[in-house]
């Protein structure tokens, strides 16, 4: 009798193996536990799917959870034919630790669920990033519209500038014309005071003349079409200093000219730029004893080539530097040294059209230097150029 006591029975004897109550508790506990099962795997075939998902250990846990539940449920009817109650007890304890965890984690997890947006204000907020990008498109438009106007504008200005500089040449050239020639008239006495406005008008004339070439010039380095070959910097530079050779002539002038590399450019283009700025060296050296003028590269990378142009001349005062490239802007008085004020900003526009930069430094009384740099692109290069001949448009007085 006593054996009998301590010995676990199973639940059936509990129902007295009524039929019909067996089978009512192993058909309900049998769903439960098909339903419970078919939620993990739900959960795994969603976290599958969703790589971006920020919460994926709290639904790893839930499947746990779920699954160690259904399976309390399969024991439920095992323990009805079968008083494996100690293997019961465990599964329930191990579920009950995964529930703990499971609600340890969801705790956790309210305060970040609280701070996502619902979808009324993720739907808000698509409309309202929507509309800002149906805007930002009709400013772009508008932007775009108003720069082809400017563009437009631009481009009929340099236009009527090139045209009036042109016209204006051949009057010029008649002014200066008959200007000599009154002044080497006989009916005119040497020291008539006639003769002294004769002169002022020839001066005023040729300072015109400088300024109009000047504005073609810079009109040609807007308009002409871009001609990009492999250059040669020393051969062009050998060309301009050819072409300076009356300037220096009786001067003390050292000019030192570094190992420059081969660039992508419009040689007619370069050589300008080039010509402008040794030509502005060679004036304002004007007076120094020895005059030192240099040119090389002080960068050679696999983007660009700087060069640089460096002279012991009159310099400037760098407060006064974003004036250097402006049109008719001048840091120098033209008693003390000639100019129109149109040369480098003609250089500048070069080296832009080229998709490079151009900057300055210096010191008063001490020189100048001033740095090119040009992009390298070699996939633009058609062809070869060295020294431009005399009858190219390349041969441009130096406008500074």
């Amino acid at each position: 009798m006593v054996n009998g006591i301590q010995t676990l029975l199973p639940h059936g004897y509990c129902l007295s193996w009524q039929a019909d109550l067996l089978l009512l508790h192993v058909v309900s506990d049998s769903l439960i536990a098909l339903a419970y099962f078919s939620i993990p795997v739900t959960l795994w075939v969603f976290v599958r799917r969703r790589t971006d998902l920020g919460f994926r250990q709290i639904f790893v846990m839930f499947g746990v959870f779920i699954l160690a539940c259904g399976i309390t449920h399969v024991m439920d009817v095992w323990t009805l034919w079968h008083p494996d109650f100690w293997l019961d007890g465990w599964l329930r304890l191990f579920t009950a630790g995964v529930s703990a965890v499971t609600a340890w984690l969801a705790w956790r997890m309210v305060p970040v669920a609280l701070a996502l947006p619902s979808p009324e204000s993720m739907r808000q907020a698509n409309e309202e990033l929507h509309a800002e990008i149906v805007r930002r498109r009709q400013y772009e438009d508008e932007l775009q519209a108003l720069n082809d106007r400017m563009k437009l504008q631009i481009d009929e200005l340099e236009s009527l500038s090139y045209a009036i500089s042109h016209d204006v040449r051949g009057p010029l050239r008649h002014i200066e014309g008959f200007a000599r020639i009154l002044a080497d008239s006989s009916a005119i006495s040497p020291d008539h005071p006639a003769l002294k406005y004769l002169v002022r008008i020839r001066a005023s004339v040729h300072h015109l003349s400088e300024i109009v070439e000047g504005l073609l010039a810079f009109s040609h380095a807007s308009r002409s079409e871009m001609r990009r070959v492999s250059c040669d910097p020393k051969a062009l530079i050998e060309e301009v200093l050819t072409e300076l050779g009356p300037e220096m002539e009786g001067r003390p002038i050292e000019v030192r000219v570094g190992k420059l590399p081969a660039v992508s450019a419009d040689p007619a283009l370069l050589y300008q730029a080039f010509y402008n700025l040794l030509a502005n060296s060679v004036k304002y050296t004007r007076g120094r004893d020895p005059a030192v003028i240099s040119i090389d590269c002080v960068s050679d990378s696999a983007n660009e080539h700087v060069f640089r142009i460096r002279d012991n001349g009159a310099g400037f005062d760098m407060q006064y530097a974003d004036k250097l490239f402006g049109v008719f802007q001048r840091l120098h008085h033209v008693s003390e040294f000639e100019g129109t004020g149109i040369g480098l900003a003609n250089v500048r526009r070069i080296v832009e059209r080229h998709g490079g930069r151009i900057w300055a430094d210096g010191q008063v009384g001490i020189g100048a230097t001033f740095f090119i740099s040009l992009p390298c692109q070699p996939d633009t290069v058609t062809g070869t150029a060295g020294p431009l001949s005399s009858g190219e448009p390349g041969d441009a007085p130096a406008f500074a």
